[in-house]
């Protein structure tokens, strides 16, 4: 292990309670912060603000919501913590983090490919983490290093990439995801259409429309100009397959499907 511990976690919810439960698990003393004191329970002491948090720890996350990550940023970089030696954050997108953070040696950006789709400490895991690619984004090799043995720490595979390429793919990969199970459950919800019609295939497709709103949209208001990007062409590709249906040909519906059954293949094979 690289990183200096005590292990500071802002945040305490899904993935800063797993972070929590990994830590100590590894013999790593954990210094939590939440306004939920059950939540903080999950560290094994708690520091009563941001300020004490970081002078009372050497690695510091910061498991925040984006807009309080940005605010965390702006607080602690204009003030001096001798002993905090690592500052990272959790959040998935990177480019208002990065840019927030640029001037500060201290900080890495980071993001975890791992989550639910119910937040809280309640749903906090040990092994949420385990065998998931966690990207970080490199600024140099010190400060690499020991974000690497953070990530390893936590069970997972450090993936360097940029920002800018990070929120791009993060956009079709997580955030346009999010946006089709929410329009879809949103249509059945007002369709009258009764559950019990519903099998497996629904319910796996439905599954991230149970992540509440609070949870989403200091994401989406982040992310806008990427996820609007794979949204439109999203539903260009729908609108091109809803015509060819209407038609009654359908070659590229079939080649659609061919492409998605490849693309279904990789990813269920690279996500085992």
């Amino acid at each position: 292990m690289s990183f200096g511990v005590p292990l500071g976690i802002a945040g305490v919810g899904l993935i800063g309670g797993s972070i929590a439960l990994r830590a100590k698990r590894r013999g790593i003393a954990v210094v939590g912060l939440d306004r939920d004191p059950v939540a903080a329970a999950l560290a094994d002491s708690a520091a009563p603000s941001l300020e004490e948090l970081a002078s009372r720890c050497r690695t510091l996350v910061l498991a925040l919501p984006i807009d309080e990550t940005l605010q965390a940023i702006e607080a602690l970089r204009a003030r001096t913590f001798p002993q905090l030696e690592l500052v990272l954050d959790v959040a998935s997108v990177k480019v208002p983090v990065m840019q927030r953070a640029s001037a500060w040696a201290l900080f890495a950006g980071t993001h975890p490919i791992a989550g639910a789709e119910r937040g809280g400490a309640a749903h906090a895991r040990e092994d949420l983490f385990s065998g998931r690619v966690w990207t970080y984004v490199p600024r140099d090799a010190a400060r690499d290093a020991a974000v690497c043995a953070f990530i390893e720490t936590m069970g997972s595979r450090p993936f360097a990439i940029d920002a800018e390429q990070h929120d791009r793919a993060l956009a079709l990969t997580s955030h346009l995801p999010q946006l089709i199970s929410t329009a879809l459950g949103s249509m059945l919800e007002e369709s009258g259409v009764r559950a019990e019609l519903g099998g497996p295939g629904l319910a796996s497709t439905l599954r991230l429309a149970g992540s509440p709103w609070g949870l989403w949209e200091t994401i989406l208001r982040a992310n806008a100009p990427a996820i609007g990007e794979a949204a439109r062409e999203f539903a260009g590709r729908l609108a091109a397959l809803t015509e060819e249906l209407a038609a009654g040909e359908l070659p590229c519906t079939a080649s659609s499907f061919e492409s998605a059954n490849r693309a279904y293949e990789k990813f269920a094979r690279e996500t085992q």
